[in-house]
């Protein structure tokens, strides 16, 4: 038995999710497009994950509680904002009108909380942007979303920044020839 789904599927049709956490490098959106453009009519769903991290707390104070839970949801408002801010930068570089679902991740990892919906959603392939990991011991974003992932994940890389050349003065390049044996 064929299903409208599969009909899609094999017409060509290709499900993407294009996650978006709040760490994707500049100029992300414009890549996004680009990889998106590859595709005949893709069907397109973001996915917002609003990571804000839980510190632990230790009182026993009801007032400490009240005013940690409001840190909290104020700090979680906050990374809702930011990301508000990066879905409005990128939905009108998307083909057509692309579906948009948050999730909060409650797990502390968004990886998988993005693997998991993709499983959910049932997409082809997940697109994500590369993001630098968030401290020494945990992994990026990226690299858990491809470690929990039932699917291909597409990872667009981190822009590279030329790096500097060090300036080295006339004196100390002198000496350098002269120890060399370049100038006599």
């Amino acid at each position: 038995m064929i299903t409208t789904s599969d009909h899609d599927r094999s017409a060509g049709a290709i499900r993407v999710l294009l996650a978006v956490h709040g760490g994707e490098p500049a100029g992300w959106g414009l890549e996004a497009r680009r990889i998106l453009a590859t595709w005949s009519a893709p069907s397109v769903r973001v996915l917002a994950v609003v990571n804000a991290p839980r510190p632990a707390f230790t009182s026993l104070l009801p007032a400490a509680a009240r005013r940690h839970q409001a840190a909290l949801r104020t700090w979680e408002r906050l990374e809702e904002e930011r990301l508000q801010q990066t879905l409005d930068d990128l939905t009108p570089l998307l083909p057509g009108t692309p579906g948009i679902a948050w999730i909060k991740d409650v797990h502390a990892d968004p990886g998988r909380a993005v693997a998991e919906d993709a499983a959910a959603w049932r997409a082809d392939i997940v697109l994500i942007g590369a993001a630098p990991p968030p401290g020494v011991f945990f992994a990026a974003v990226h690299e858990r979303l491809i470690h929990h992932a039932s699917c291909p994940v597409l990872v667009t890389p981190v822009a590279v920044t030329p790096r500097r050349r060090a300036r080295v003065p006339a004196p100390v390049r002198r000496r350098a020839r002269v120890a060399a044996g370049q100038e006599a």
